[in-house]
């Protein structure tokens, strides 16, 4: 007799579709619609979980035509699995009152990010288990035990004070740019006033070139007379 797996790791049951579901993509196993479908060389075809577990349990055979089966020698049945993909199912927290209908391929991603998944009131002598969607709600609004005043007032104190702590942070890497920039302006004014005093001296030396310049240029002219 094939193994009849736990009800978590079978495939989806067929209530949860929007639409009426062939027995094609039946698992043979569980009989509900088939969750990652695969299958043995002849073809038939089931859920993951199901065959694998079948595989462990039983004897290594495929459960419908008996040809020798492992879990090394399955065959991915791609186009079952496409087919179903595209599938309209009821999200897991339907009985929560989720009333979506999700492709099968999203589904794991909606109930990831599902308001109507359960969590628990973190008010103190409160267990109860409520929607996502809710919580805070519950927690500041509705619950007896909810959270005071004083609750809050330590809370903002905690982000007053992560604020003060930032700031101050803050302000230390401004005046350590501030002195920092300061000293590249000293700096600056130091090798500004450097190349004043170095143009000076240029000039000074263009002034002494010229006067001697000049005063060859009359020696010159006066030898040139002398020897005319």
């Amino acid at each position: 007799m094939a193994y009849r797996p736990n009800d978590y790791e079978c495939g989806y049951d067929e209530s949860r579709f929007k639409n009426a579901v062939d027995e094609y993509f039946r698992c043979a196993i569980c009989l509900n619609v088939m969750k990652d479908a695969k299958m043995c060389h002849n073809e038939h075809i089931f859920c993951r979980k199901c065959i694998e577990e079948h595989l462990r349990v039983n004897a290594q055979r495929c459960p419908q035509c008996q040809d020798n089966l492992t879990v090394a020698t399955l065959l991915p049945a791609r186009v079952i699995n496409n087919l179903i993909s595209k599938f309209k199912i009821r999200c897991d927290y339907a009985n929560r009152g989720c009333p979506e209908f999700i492709n099968v391929e999203d589904l794991e991603r909606h109930v990831q990010n599902c308001g109507f998944a359960p969590v628990l009131c973190c008010n103190e002598r409160c267990d109860k288990e409520i929607n996502k969607r809710d919580k805070i709600e519950h927690e500041t609004e509705l619950w007896e035990y909810r959270k005071t005043s004083s609750h809050y007032f330590e809370e903002i104190k905690e982000i007053i004070q992560r604020s003060f702590d930032h700031e101050e942070k803050e302000k230390m890497q401004l005046t350590d740019i501030t002195r920092k920039m300061e000293l590249l302006t000293n700096q600056n004014s130091k090798s500004q006033k450097e190349m004043m005093e170095s143009k000076g001296e240029i000039r000074h030396i263009q002034q002494n070139l010229s006067t001697v310049t000049k005063e060859m240029m009359e020696t010159r002219k006066e030898i040139k007379d002398v020897h005319h």
